[in-house]
């Protein structure tokens, strides 16, 4: 199932991922854009132990910001992605989409798409393949709870202070602009 909040935003894709599964277990193949490929920086995981855990909405201005790739392989999440891209016809729209194990779809992003989610399962394992490396001084995150009106399915039992305490969007947008005007 597929969670969807009109409208789409631009440059965001969904594929399936390519399982193979025998008597010994499986296998999963991840398949980046072709644009996507040249550019890999790192893989990272996020294990969430409590349902209603939520983690985001981060970002990253230039000369970091990001193209991700995310996928659930283990549990289900409710994936968030914020359009920050100031000449998009997206800009400040939120689309949810439901990843899990079980559907093995992969979202992914473009740069200026701000990215969080929420885990449905205990024990939610969350894959990104990102094209830039994590940098402090250039990440960011957006409330989760604020101007954006997202609605998150459950009850939050887990966030950090710092996810709890994000800008507004409009900072957001600012800061995301402004980076692009100085690279």
């Amino acid at each position: 199932m597929i969670l969807h909040k009109v409208p789409e935003i631009d440059g965001i894709r969904i594929t399936q991922v390519t399982s193979v599964t025998d008597d010994r277990g499986s296998f999963v193949k991840f398949h980046p854009p072709r644009e996507f490929e040249n550019s890999l920086d790192s893989v990272a995981f996020s294990v969430n132990l409590n349902i209603g855990t939520i983690r985001g909405i981060h970002f990253q201005v230039e000369p970091f910001a990001e193209e991700k790739l995310v996928t659930c392989v283990q549990g289900t999440i409710f994936d968030v992605a914020v359009d920050l891209r100031p000449n998009s016809e997206t800009f400040g729209m939120w689309a949810s989409f439901e990843l899990s194990a079980t559907n093995a779809l992969q979202v992914y992003l473009p740069k200026g798409i701000a990215h969080g989610f929420q885990s449905l399962e205990r024990n939610s394992i969350v894959h990104y393949i990102l094209s830039s490396p994590y940098s402090p001084e250039y990440s960011h995150t957006i409330d989760p709870f604020g101007d954006l009106g997202i609605d998150w399915p459950m009850k939050v039992n887990s966030i950090s202070e710092r996810d709890r305490d994000g800008i507004s969007f409009s900072a957001a947008g600012k800061k995301y602009a402004d980076s692009l005007k100085s690279h």
